[in-house]
């Protein structure tokens, strides 16, 4: 370990020393031969300041308030830290009490609280252990939390939050992602949430044949179904289905493991689905562990339509019997009328 920090110490003062062209009045030049910048070197520590530069150099620059900034690059030996920023000059960002150990941080006025923690960008903070964050005004205070976008919070552990104003709201094990559109938050441990007002498109295939879409303000998913993507179309048994659906076992159930009160549910067994409809003249339809809703929904329309037809017939014959009733009525009325005539 002696030997991998001295060789540290050495590379770092070879890279120092390749950058300087010039030195001039404890001045030190980077590329140039007026120097105006200072480099300080202590006990294995290494700074570098500028001097003070124009206040539009700021990113949030105002006018009526022109303060000037500075940049400054700095090396804690006894932190293994380091430090590229950009501040309003004297705004304490390189303050030791706010260095941790082994941390990174580059940009404008940045923050790298957490130990092992990472902050790029504008304003970002990475305040948790390990904790990553990226972007403008984000902040990453979760154990092991990561925080990319704009104003994005990863305060629970092991937190992912990326977009536009999203929060995973001191939730353990969550992920949030947003769109720019306006602001969201998980609500519980261990969640997925995510915010696009635009929609949601799943491809399955390289040519985008396949797939899912939530369409914008939609609430279910709608299946890539066009006639054009489709082929190899082949005819059904309406009524051979009604008979396969007739003998299927079809219960009550819930999943090993889950709570009977709250998780209970209806409907077939995958193999008993399969058995029934998992061939075609050309190949086979899902798995013997698993319902395509789909097909699911295909049979369904399937057994409808054989339905339909048979109440189709059956009203057609009732329409038959009622006509062939009513002959038989009138029939034996005039019947009636010829006894009734002949008794006079």
């Amino acid at each position: 370990m002696k030997k991998l920090t001295r060789a540290g110490k050495v590379a770092l003062s070879a890279v120092v020393l390749s950058l300087i062209t010039h030195v001039s009045e404890a001045q030190v030049g980077i590329g140039t031969t007026l120097p105006q910048a200072m480099l300080h070197v202590h006990d294995g520590s290494v700074l570098a300041t500028s001097k003070n530069m124009d206040p539009q150099n700021n990113p949030f620059y105002d006018p009526s308030n022109p303060e000037p900034v500075e940049y400054v690059v700095k090396w804690f030996h006894d932190k293994g830290a380091f430090r590229i920023v950009n501040q309003v000059v004297g705004a304490g960002f390189l303050d030791p009490m706010t260095i941790a150990n082994f941390s990174f941080a580059s940009g404008f006025e940045v923050f790298a609280k957490g130990i092992a923690g990472t902050a790029l960008g504008i304003k970002t903070e990475a305040n948790g252990r390990a904790s990553l964050a990226t972007g403008y005004s984000s902040l990453a205070s979760g154990l092991q939390s990561f925080a990319h976008g704009t104003y994005c919070i990863a305060s629970g552990d092991r937190s992912v939050a990326m977009g536009y104003q999203v929060s995973t709201n001191n939730k353990n094990g969550s992920f949030i992602f947003g769109d720019g559109t306006g602001a969201s938050q998980n609500d519980v441990d261990h969640q997925m949430m995510m915010r696009f007002a635009g929609g949601y498109k799943l491809f399955t295939s390289a040519n985008a044949g396949t797939g899912v879409f939530l369409s914008p303000n939609g609430n279910s998913w709608s299946m890539v179904s066009d006639v054009n993507k489709k082929e190899n179309f082949a005819p059904v048994n309406g009524e051979d289905f009604l008979q396969k659906i007739s003998k299927m076992k079809l219960t009550s159930w819930n999943y090993k493991g889950q709570d009977p009160k709250q998780y209970r549910h209806y409907g077939p067994m995958a193999q008993d689905f399969y058995k029934a409809f998992g061939q075609d003249a050309y190949g086979t339809i899902g798995t013997d562990t698993t319902i395509n809703q789909a097909d699911f929904d295909g049979v369904n329309l399937i057994a409808v339509q054989a339905l339909i037809r048979k109440m189709e017939e059956m009203s057609s014959e009732i329409a038959t019997i009622k006509a062939e009733l009513a002959e038989a009525r009138s029939e034996q009325g005039r019947k009636k009328k010829r006894i009734l005539a002949i008794q006079k």
